[in-house]
């Protein structure tokens, strides 16, 4: 059970980074210099948008992020030929072409309106991964009230996320959750969040939340592993009652949490550690899955 305390933590930020690096990018399947990215779309309040991570050379669990990107693009009412058919096939034209072995690769789809033209970007974004320690002795997380207006899309909510980047920056933390209209916690501002109480892990609802990749993943393996899992609202109020916390993301993989706010949780508990633990043997075995045709060439 959570005990109370505060400690400071170092946020690590890199604002003069451009929104796109690495040599090129790719504009309507067109390989192009990166020095001529027009990165004027992200100060619009609202765009599409997809993000997933390449280890060796491969993109993870890609297939997984191109289904939720259809699915952003249904719930947003937009016709499907916004995804080119060779999405994968573009995806590693820009790996080669940048010879990228370990990053983030961001996606963006620019519907047309009076000021530009259609467009769907792939382009190789800045990342940031916890380190060692972090992944050992956990990250602080603070509260947050806000909600993203239709959660199940990746959208990207420019107010919502400046808000959440100030909070983290003030507070000297690593992630926010967001609680919703009645004081329930819904998710992190870039990341799901999964709660470990009695030897039952316990997570906000799917109608709640970005049906996040590496959720739906962490998810299927505690079914194998046989802990018990259930989907249900978590009220700030009950976060004395947790006995341990952790997040989930692209970049953040199965991440600990050892302070909410003023309540403390233990980075090692088991069950965190065993999650951890498979879900980075499933990372390995998918790769392995994909490096075997190349071996076999």
């Amino acid at each position: 059970m959570a005990g109370k305390i505060k400690n400071p933590y170092l946020c690590r930020k890199n604002p003069g980074m451009p929104e796109c690096i690495h040599k090129s990018f790719l504009r309507n399947g067109q390989l192009i210099e990166s020095t001529l990215f027009d990165e004027s779309f992200l100060s619009k309040p609202h765009y599409i948008y997809e993000v997933f991570r390449v280890i060796d050379g491969l993109p993870l669990f890609v297939e997984d992020h191109l289904g939720r990107l259809r699915q952003t693009i249904e719930l947003s009412g937009l016709p499907p030929q916004h995804i080119p058919a060779d999405f994968t096939e573009q995806v590693y034209k820009l790996i080669e072409a940048n010879q990228l072995q370990e990053g983030n690769i961001k996606v963006v789809v620019l519907s047309a309106d009076t000021e530009q033209e259609a467009a769907f970007l792939i382009y190789i974004m800045e990342h940031q991964y916890p380190s060692v320690a972090e992944f050992e002795n956990g990250v602080e997380l603070a509260l947050h009230y806000g909600v993203r207006e239709n959660p199940n899309a990746k959208v990207m909510d420019v107010e919502l996320r400046s808000n959440t980047n100030q909070i983290k920056k003030k507070q000297l933390v690593y992630e926010t959750l967001l609680v919703d209209q009645d004081h329930c916690i819904t998710e992190g501002s870039r990341s799901n969040v999964f709660f470990v109480r009695d030897e039952e892990v316990i997570t906000p609802p799917l109608a709640d939340v970005l049906p996040g990749v590496t959720r739906k993943h962490v998810m299927k393996l505690c079914t194998e592993l046989g802990i018990p899992l259930r989907e249900e609202k978590v009220p700030e109020t009950s976060l004395w009652k947790m006995d341990a916390v952790f997040i989930t993301g692209t970049s953040r993989k199965v991440l600990p949490a050892y302070r909410i706010d003023e309540w403390l949780y233990p980075p090692d508990y088991p069950i965190v550690r065993q999650v951890q633990a498979a879900f980075n043997r499933e990372v390995e075995n998918y790769l392995q899955s994909k490096r075997q045709p190349f071996q076999e060439e």
